[in-house]
């Protein structure tokens, strides 16, 4: 792939609004097929002949694997140029999405799916270390805000399309479309991606692959254990060897010269702090995001479709809300608006629990609409913080770091609340599981308030 187009010595606000667009675009076309998957999973495993819990395997082993691989994936940026990673990672999601489409067991399926996801990862990582050195840190907030908008805005998508696209055509046409669209999202970002400078360190392979290892373990106990009818003993020798592999992981890192996480990273305050806020929210969000469809259908009596139609609500609040995060940031800074982002977020998670326990959905719509506006005011500054605790040629694998954290918050809100949802109601009511969150999110505030603002101009 050429390396024609770099990064002008100036900044070029109309230059930068296309790499912006291009980037966005790029993590929405590999993204919107999670959630339609997650809607067909009923069809899928009626034609895999498998249960439907097995054919769920096609949506979290991909999403555990690709979690794990985001700190490499953003080190390789860093060594060989961001714009390289995110053609080539988008170009084989794209692939590997079509060769979805003549699976023929749910093992190829699933096989698939990972490495589909895997290489799609390269959208996070290395589309925001290109607006990091695209953007002066001035507007990188903003230029976040409005990227963070491909995420939400994939998965509204995949929400609107979900049902009809899978009744209509089958689930298999879902890859046709992603097939169609990456294809399209690879010609914009080779047009229009300008590409980062190479670095001269050699690759951490040693440090990569216990990495990879020690993150596989921990995320899989995160993703299993509130699965019925793993034994107690694979989660607990899985859990103490992932910790052991990343006890292992740093104390090699801080031997070699060129190590893939540098060790000073985790001392950085405008690194720790916003990652650990950011890993309580998203745990807090993806768990709530997990039980109220379950309570739209099974306690207020809805279907499907009206409960799909409901949670697009808090979705498109996030969407709107994320350039308002961005603005609210820039003028006031990263600390007030991660701050007051998870104070909203907290405070609609809490309403909704308020909405449960008085059987009132429009108490409940209020506190989906807040929830989304307070993440999607959180994100933007959540992200854009962490350029000031690294210098530029760390810009991916901080972005990776970071964005694998959120992961792992996500995936263990998913776990929690799956757990928590199936304890007996006379134990603990519906209501207080949505107060657990609220609670969740709040404790995302602590941490926020240690970001330092030493950064900005007086």
């Amino acid at each position: 792939m050429s390396d024609t187009i770099h990064i002008p010595p100036a900044f070029d606000p109309a230059q930068a609004r296309k790499v912006l667009w291009a980037g966005m675009i790029g993590m929405i076309a590999t993204g919107f097929p999670f959630t339609i998957v997650t809607v067909a999973l009923n069809l899928i495993a009626e034609e895999m002949h498998v249960s439907e819990a097995f054919a769920a395997w096609t949506v979290s082993a991909p999403m555990l694997v690709s979690a794990a691989a985001l700190p490499v994936i953003g080190k390789l940026g860093d060594l060989f140029g961001h714009r390289r990673v995110y053609i080539y990672g988008v170009l084989g999601s794209t692939i590997f999405a079509g060769l979805c489409i003549v699976a023929w067991d749910i093992w190829s399926l699933i096989a698939f799916r990972i490495l589909a996801m895997v290489l799609a990862g390269c959208t996070g990582p290395a589309a925001m270390a290109i607006l990091f050195h695209v953007y002066p840190p001035e507007h990188r907030t903003q230029a976040i805000s409005w990227w963070s908008m491909g995420g939400p805005g994939a998965a509204a998508l995949g929400l609107i399309l979900g049902g009809p696209f899978v009744e209509l055509f089958g689930w298999r046409s879902v890859f046709v479309l992603q097939a169609a669209t990456g294809f399209g999202a690879v010609f914009l970002a080779w047009k229009v991606l300008p590409e980062t400078e190479k670095q001269p360190a050699r690759f951490d392979h040693v440090g990569n692959i216990i990495l990879l290892i020690a993150l596989s373990c921990l995320l899989f106990v995160i993703g299993a254990f509130a699965e019925p009818g793993v034994p107690n003993w694979l989660l607990i020798s899985t859990g103490i060897a992932g910790f052991i592999g990343l006890a292992i992981f740093f104390l090699y890192e801080a031997t070699i010269t060129d190590p893939m996480v540098p060790p000073t990273l985790l001392l950085q305050r405008n690194f720790n702090a916003p990652v650990s806020s950011n890993f309580f929210l998203q745990m807090s969000y993806l768990g709530a995001l997990m039980a109220t469809p379950l309570v739209l259908m099974d306690f207020f009596g809805y279907g499907v479709t009206i409960a799909s139609v409901l949670m697009l609500t808090r979705t498109f609040s996030l969407t709107v809300a994320s350039p308002f995060g961005g603005v609210v940031a820039t003028h006031y800074g990263e600390r007030f608006g991660t701050v007051s982002g998870a104070l909203l977020q907290g405070a609609g998670v809490l309403l909704v629990a308020f909405g449960v326990y008085m059987v009132s959905v429009p108490i409940l719509l209020l506190g989906l609409v807040l929830q989304g506006v307070g993440h999607g005011i959180a994100m933007p500054p959540l992200a854009s913080i962490i350029a000031t605790a690294v210098p530029p040629t760390q810009f991916g694998m901080a972005s990776g770091m970071s964005r694998l954290v959120a992961q792992i918050g996500s995936s263990f809100g998913l776990s929690l609340f799956g757990v928590l949802l199936t304890i007996p109601r006379d134990v603990l009511e519906l209501h207080m599981i949505f107060v657990i969150g609220g609670v969740l999110a709040l404790v995302g505030v602590i941490p926020a308030t240690l970001i330092s603002m030493k950064h900005r101009k007086v």
